[in-house]
């Protein structure tokens, strides 16, 4: 789990019904991405068919990029660049169509069919309750009633996908029905008339064996004309086409680098997952992981960071200048903290440090505080991004990199605790005295840390 307790501070109040709760565990689980590592997704520019994608992926990642969830999908979105018009991900044709819940991660252990059911209308169909609660099987572009997981009633007719949008507009899904009580209260809140559930058939696969049941199509998307591969459309908003296999396109993998960085690129081959030499940002690497002395920083001249470990070497940048002296700017030459003294608005510091590095800053913890805060000292703007943000559909802060802790440092009148948040607020440190937390609206422009893989 990666929310590690809850805190009285982030809201997060026992649910009386076990129904809500679930949903909340399972926002929170979106927060987390069902990631093993935060650094999961990597855009690789190389034009290659579907297959080459996935035997490059292969060999220096995982696989081809696997979406579990909303939240995943904003992840994949955040780590291309901003005109990448569409990438190859894992989703596949596969040879046999298989039910699914749309819920993530639900069981295949109840059904309650009509006699006859299911008949095998084609590759994709999906499924309705009758007024009995009976389910069989149905074309998906029928207008029906449907209701949504929280057992919530929808009257207006839609086809299958946009029930589906609507439910996910709710931050919910249509619902997912695993016995016979369950069933018993979908057939209660639908009023005798036939409704959409959240089962639905497809051939479609994952290419590293994953069952995820996500699917995140354009309109009238698949088409099934001789395209057996997926690709994200990001003018789309990163919705899904099937596109033919042969075709050339950037691509997304996922997982840990295998090989070393400086063994994945030839003369032919670049992959844009570490910044550009040439970038115009001021990017000053730290440590985050050792207990750094007050000397930490230089602002001229040939210094050196003092760690557990003994000393770290520094070296001069002339390109990087620090704030009014003029100076050279001196940056350690190891670590996984990066402070870009570049102001940026929220969501742009975002997507910089997951195209570049692996995330905004998370702080867990009062080492990590300490050492964001005296990087801070450096930055040519009052506050600095953190990775933090608010949503206020449920009224709660989370870490964009999906790790949390019970860990907080809020300034006076700051927090959950203290204050009724508007939304579109963004976490951010303040640079000068205590260097605590505060809310600020998300399209100012501010110096921003990022952090990367550990090692």
């Amino acid at each position: 789990m990666c929310i590690s307790c809850f805190c009285p501070e982030h809201r997060l109040i026992m649910m009386k019904s076990t129904t809500t709760a679930n949903l909340i565990l399972l926002l929170i689980s979106g927060f987390c991405s069902f990631k093993a590592a935060f650094c999961n997704f990597h855009y690789i520019s190389l034009q290659r068919t579907h297959e080459e994608a996935k035997d490059y992926c292969r060999r220096i990642h995982t696989d081809l990029a696997t979406v579990n969830n909303l939240t995943d999908m904003n992840d994949l979105i955040a780590s291309v660049p901003n005109n990448t018009v569409r990438s190859w991900i894992g989703l596949e044709l596969g040879d046999v169509s298989r039910w699914h819940w749309a819920w993530p991660d639900q069981k295949l252990d109840f059904f309650n069919w009509k006699l006859g059911e299911p008949q095998g209308l084609g590759q994709h169909s999906c499924v309705a309750m009758d007024p009995q609660g009976e389910w069989f099987e149905s074309e998906c572009e029928t207008q029906r009633s449907f209701v949504c997981h929280n057992y919530i009633f929808v009257a207006n007719t839609k086809s299958w996908r946009d029930a589906q949008k609507h439910c996910r507009d709710l931050s919910l899904d249509l619902v997912s029905v695993g016995s016979a009580d369950e069933n018993r209260e979908v057939r209660n809140v639908s009023t005798a008339q036939t409704v959409w559930i959240g089962l639905f058939r497809d051939p479609w696969r994952w290419s590293d064996g994953s069952r995820s049941s996500f699917r995140f199509w354009k309109p009238r998307q698949p088409n099934y004309r001789d395209q057996d591969c997926v690709a994200a459309i990001f003018k789309d908003d990163g919705r899904w086409n099937d596109l033919k296999c042969s075709s050339q396109r950037t691509f997304v993998c996922q997982g840990p680098s295998k090989v070393p960085a400086s063994s994945q690129t030839s003369t032919q081959e670049t992959i844009v997952t570490t910044p550009s030499s040439n970038s115009s940002s001021e990017a000053v690497p730290f440590n985050s992981t050792a207990a750094m002395s007050s000397q930490q920083f230089s602002t001229g001249g040939v210094s050196a960071f003092t760690t557990q470990a003994g000393t770290l070497n520094t070296t001069q940048s002339s390109s990087v200048t620090s704030s009014g002296s003029g100076t050279p700017w001196t940056s350690g030459t190891l670590g996984n903290l990066i402070l870009i003294r570049e102001n940026k608005t929220w969501l742009e510091a975002l997507r910089y440090c997951r195209e570049h590095y692996m995330d905004l800053v998370c702080i867990t913890g009062q080492s990590i505080q300490d050492q964001v805060a005296r990087m801070a000292q450096n930055a040519t703007s009052s506050h600095i991004w953190l990775g933090l943000r608010y949503t206020c559909n449920f009224d709660l802060w989370f870490w964009s990199c999906s790790s949390a802790d019970c860990y907080q440092n809020w300034a006076p009148g700051q927090g959950p605790s203290e204050r009724v948040y508007e939304c579109g607020l963004t976490g951010a440190l303040v640079t000068t005295g205590g260097q605590q937390w505060v809310g600020l609206p998300e399209t100012q422009q501010l110096n921003f840390i990022c952090q990367d893989c550990a090692g």
